[in-house]
């Protein structure tokens, strides 16, 4: 393939791109409803609350570089997002569009 390198590194760019944009998008979509649920106070800024939500998931995530990192990705792989979780997730979905409508 003609110039491979390049397209090597552009793959990856676009590779951390792709990520960076789902953890935006994951960020807020927990600290949205946190703040529409008042528990943070109006006052603090939102980016000072995004900074400290992004430096609590990064100390949260350094427990799967220790040692024993493959049994803390074993333990959340298992308990953390199963398939009766999607189930509640599906039923929650389909109530909320059955009692509000598709439209709204």
């Amino acid at each position: 393939m003609l110039l491979s390198p390049l397209w090597a590194v552009l793959f990856f760019i676009m590779l951390f791109c792709l990520g960076l944009s789902s953890m935006f998008g994951n960020i807020e979509g927990v600290l949205v409803p946190l703040e529409d649920l008042g528990v943070f106070p109006k006052s603090w800024p939102k980016e000072s609350i995004t900074g400290l939500t992004c430096a609590l998931c990064c100390l949260v995530g350094l427990i799967f570089i220790q040692g024993s990192g493959n049994y803390w990705l074993a333990l959340f792989d298992t308990y953390g997002g199963s398939i009766p979780l999607l189930v509640v997730a599906f039923c929650k979905m389909f109530s909320v569009v059955y009692i509000y409508g598709i439209d709204r």
